[in-house]
């Protein structure tokens, strides 16, 4: 199975095989705008922090966390995701072409942990890095995987934090889920589990995410 990813991401996994698209398939036309409008972006990072409106962020924990930690989810559908994937290639000088394009219907989930000072610094790579957090939503009474999971990249501390003598990193994570519209209509308890265990939970409204505008 081929998996496309954000920034030729160092961890790429394909979690289960399935009869694929639960939520619609962009066209043809509607790949080769989101393409035209990621080209527009410095980096794939720049289209998730400019695209309010075109998808479902949840906050699992906020800084004040007892861990010290907050953790984010946006979720989205493909072509937000193809915008992105657009932007991360214009980052990296190279065309995106649509045939290199794989849309699935699936529902995407951007996942932001963030750790500031020595307290929630010391506790990320343990509980967040190489592959030891995951993500599942919890429907009803089922449990969904993801069928793909990408580890994006740990990034260091800001040179702001650098100036004022604290420490900080971050940790981006990238899942998909292959789940219908009908589904959404429930209210879906999105579970981050780290590498020690604990749950980070949060119930959210997802209906409506896997809807893609006409263009």
């Amino acid at each position: 199975m081929k998996t496309i990813t954000l920034m030729g991401l160092a961890l790429s996994i394909s979690l289960a095989s399935s009869a694929w698209c639960a939520g619609p398939e962009l066209t043809p036309s509607q790949i080769q705008n989101a393409i035209r409008e990621g080209s527009k972006y410095k980096t794939a990072d720049n289209v998730f922090e400019h695209s309010k409106g075109q998808g479902k962020r949840v906050q699992l924990a906020s800084a004040m966390a007892a861990d010290g930690i907050s953790k984010y989810a946006t979720f989205f559908n493909d072509r937000l995701f193809v915008v992105a994937q657009s932007a991360a290639a214009n980052q990296q000088m190279r065309e995106l072409k649509a045939t290199d394009v794989e849309s699935k219907g699936l529902l995407h989930a951007f996942v932001e942990i963030t750790a500031r000072g020595s307290h929630g610094t010391g506790k990320l790579d343990r509980r967040f890095g190489n592959d030891r957090a995951h993500l599942v939503l919890k429907i009803g009474d089922r449990i969904v995987q993801p069928v793909e999971k990408n580890m994006n990249y740990r990034s260091g501390q800001s040179d702001l934090m650098y100036v004022l003598g604290a420490n900080s990193g971050r940790i981006t994570l990238i899942y998909a889920f292959d789940v219908s519209p009908q589904d959404l209509q429930s209210q879906v308890e999105v579970i981050l589990i780290d590498g020690d265990g604990h749950r980070h939970e949060h119930e959210a409204n997802l209906s409506g995410v896997l809807d893609i505008d006409q263009d």
